[in-house]
């Protein structure tokens, strides 16, 4: 791959994972509650599971999901029963999570428990993979080598995943820097949780 082909394919990336969705809604939740910079590690998490998409992708696992619909219903499934528990755990701790007077109370998570969550929420749409699929052969050249210009795709995804995850947490954090209302903010995060939960209702519903 040339710059210009990388310069391209990253704007692909990028502008594909600006769209709001749960992983972006996760990080800005993150950044809101427990601030910039702790919530790099739900960036870290969203960008592992994107890099593990991308690799399976590469793999040849998207055209087995592609290709086996129970295996697709199977994975399907799960990330949206994941999906809407989360909505549903985020809509019911509102108020408490986002207190912002008290941000080193039960509103501080681990970070552990930050990276999981980034990761999970990333990984539960078995269709990044076969978006993967689809978008990595518009990029590769004869003349270079698979291995490596995949290798470098993997790497954008990776950086381009992290990125906006990261803008996402610091939009999240200056919002919580704003000292809008517990009331404001609760809904906020409400709002958060019942895209969370019609996210995997529609997931459920895709065919």
């Amino acid at each position: 791959m040339d710059l210009h082909q990388i310069v391209l394919f990253a704007a692909a990336v990028v502008g594909v994972s600006l769209i709001p969705g749960p992983s972006t809604l996760i990080a800005f939740a993150h950044g809101a509650g427990s601030g910039w910079l702790r919530s790099i590690w739900t960036a870290l998490g969203n960008a592992s599971a994107s890099i593990l998409q991308a690799i399976a992708a590469s793999a040849g696992l998207g055209v087995v999901l592609a290709g086996s619909a129970s295996l697709f219903l199977v994975v399907k499934y799960l990330g949206a029963a994941y999906l809407i528990w989360a909505g549903i755990q985020m809509w019911r701790s509102a108020a408490r999570r986002v207190d912002m007077a008290e941000a080193k109370g039960p509103a501080t998570m681990s970070s552990a428990r930050l990276f999981l969550s980034g990761f999970t929420v990333a990984a539960s749409n078995p269709k990044a993979i076969i978006f993967f699929t689809a978008l990595f052969p518009q990029f590769l050249s004869p003349e270079g080598t698979g291995l490596g210009q995949l290798a470098t795709m993997v790497t954008v995804v990776g950086l381009g995943s992290f990125g906006v995850a990261a803008f996402y947490c610091g939009l999240g954090a200056w919002v919580r820097e704003l000292k809008l209302s517990r009331r404001a903010m609760s809904r906020l995060h409400k709002a958060t949780g019942g895209v969370f939960v019609a996210s995997g209702l529609s997931l459920v519903a895709a065919r």
